[in-house]
């Protein structure tokens, strides 16, 4: 679907004008209309103008989870300058590299007030909406620029494919940091539909589920390994409280079946599933999987598809000559139309991962995804993992995104998450973090994995360790990983400490 609005700008002014009286944002003591929610954003776009703030610049918006944070994102957009949202969260030492490798000339602060009533630019087509920030090489952070027009153009695509209307209520439950909160946010002011911020503690089960119920939301969309962890609890979650739910959006780290059979076991059997795929360089979604309550299941490897292209976007399965493989076989994905505008301040990665490509006589601008994936079925991809993620074990490489698929089908295992950490001899080994009975983890992981795969050791918790955003804190279960087994191992060679043929450590 085309967008009819060419900039995130314009999808809020024309909204005011569409629905003036109709909710727009509601959060913590905070309930704005449409036409309120206009007047406030124009009137801080004028005092970020006074104070400064030119069309073509930056500036930072504090990611604090707050009505106010939004409001600062679109007044920044409506100043004609670049959003930069940064985790409020994060070490000030953080967010101040970011704001210095953004050039933001202020911070836009939702407390400004203007006094002499300059007028904001507005925002064009062709220059930046938002620059998103995600993990790069060698520890240093990239940030990601979506211009307007792409972003206008994923909103339309986004709200078509939700289904939203006026009469949706949407979570806004990521942080604006994350380019998700992107797809939260302006979709649902295209269709007229309602945002509501969510609290700033990570509901548990029950709470979200009264907050579903309190404010009548019916799109949820949240990170997979939340999602998860929602269906360990689900039971103490009413029924009843999900009344207006219709659809749940999962995205950001791979689902499997065993998931799906949860979670057609939980209160939110009757909801439909969408399961989400994007980098934040293809502009949040890029595909999507749907299925319905009663829908069949895939045949897969174990893993819940990502799906077909959102509309505006095109995939192609490249091999590593960038030669397309064989049907059914597995490759690299490449992401072509809606894309964002490249890297800041890094040409030189800009030209490694936004490559054209010639396809059927045509040059074609492609996102080079680094995700291995195949179809599962014509023009349904599952994801394979992470052709950078890739460790090496005993000579073999090895994707821990399939491990973990594999392990969630076991047995009484709700979730896990494999690392590699060193082992006793201070060589690389593998380790599961595992929420359930890890009873049957190794048999079953011999059963269905070469050995090279199994994990050499096991650690059960009650669950997995999360960021704020509800992803899985991969460095924390690193750590909780390796302590736990330096204790076990430790005490083992202490009851060994003596003896003239000690037991191997590691193990289960």
């Amino acid at each position: 679907m085309e967008s009819p609005h060419e900039t995130l700008d314009e999808v809020l002014r024309r909204g005011a004008a569409a629905w003036p009286g109709h909710p727009a944002l509601i959060g913590e003591a905070v309930r704005l209309s449409y036409a309120e929610l206009d007047a406030r954003v124009d009137a801080l776009a004028s005092a970020l103008t006074e104070a400064g703030l030119a069309p073509g610049d930056s500036a930072a918006v504090m990611a604090d989870g707050s009505a106010g944070a939004v409001l600062a994102l679109a007044a920044t957009m409506r100043a004609g300058a670049c959003a930069v949202p940064l985790d409020a969260a994060h070490p000030d030492a953080r967010r101040a590299e970011a704001m210095r490798d953004a050039g933001c000339r202020l911070v836009a602060s939702p407390d400004l007030v203007a006094t002499t009533g300059a007028a904001p630019a507005g925002s064009r087509p062709d220059v930046p909406a938002y620059a998103i920030y995600t993990s790069g090489s060698a520890g240093r952070p990239k940030a990601v620029i979506v211009g307007h027009a792409a972003a206008a153009r994923h909103a339309a695509a986004a709200a078509d494919l939700f289904g939203l209307t006026p009469g949706d209520r949407v979570l806004q439950f990521a942080s604006l940091s994350f380019d998700v909160a992107q797809e939260e946010i302006w979709p649902t002011w295209l269709a007229g539909g309602t945002v509501v911020i969510r609290p700033r503690e990570l509901p548990h089960a029950a709470a979200l589920g009264r907050l579903v119920a309190e404010h009548g939301i019916t799109v949820l969309q949240l990170p997979t390994a939340y999602w998860r962890a929602l269906l360990a609890d689900a039971a103490l979650i009413s029924a009843s409280d999900l009344r207006t739910l219709r659809l749940m959006v999962i995205g950001g780290e791979a689902a499997s079946l065993a998931d799906v059979h949860r979670y057609r076991d939980s209160p939110f059997r009757h909801i439909d599933l969408v399961n989400g795929y994007g980098p934040t360089e293809c502009v949040v979604t890029a595909t999507a999987f749907r299925l319905a309550g009663n829908d069949p299941l895939p045949a897969t490897g174990g893993g819940l598809p990502i799906g077909s292209a959102v509309p505006g976007r095109r995939l192609w399965i490249l091999d590593d000559a960038g030669h397309p493989v064989v049907p059914g076989s597995a490759g690299e994905l490449y992401v072509g139309g809606v894309l964002a505008d490249g890297y800041l301040n890094q040409p030189e990665l800009t030209a490694e991962r936004f490559r054209e490509i010639q396809v059927g006589g045509e040059r074609q601008r492609t996102y080079r995804t680094g995700d291995l994936v195949r179809e599962c079925e014509p023009g349904v991809l599952e994801f394979l993992g992470r052709l950078d993620n890739q460790v090496k074990v005993r000579g073999y490489r090895v994707e821990l995104e399939e491990i973990d698929a594999a392990l969630r089908d076991c047995p009484g295992v709700q979730d896990v998450a494999n690392v590699l950490i060193p082992g006793p001899s201070g060589e690389p080994m593998l380790a599961t973090l595992i929420v359930g009975d890890a009873a049957s983890v190794i048999p079953e992981a011999s059963r269905r994995l070469p050995a090279y795969m199994i994990p050499a050791a096991t650690v059960t918790a009650e669950r997995l360790p999360l960021t704020t955003s509800g992803k899985i804190d991969r460095p924390a279960v690193q750590t909780l990983v390796a302590e736990a087994l330096a204790a076990r191992w430790s005490a083992r060679a202490g009851k060994t400490a003596g003896t003239s043929s000690p037991k191997p450590t590691g193990g289960n």
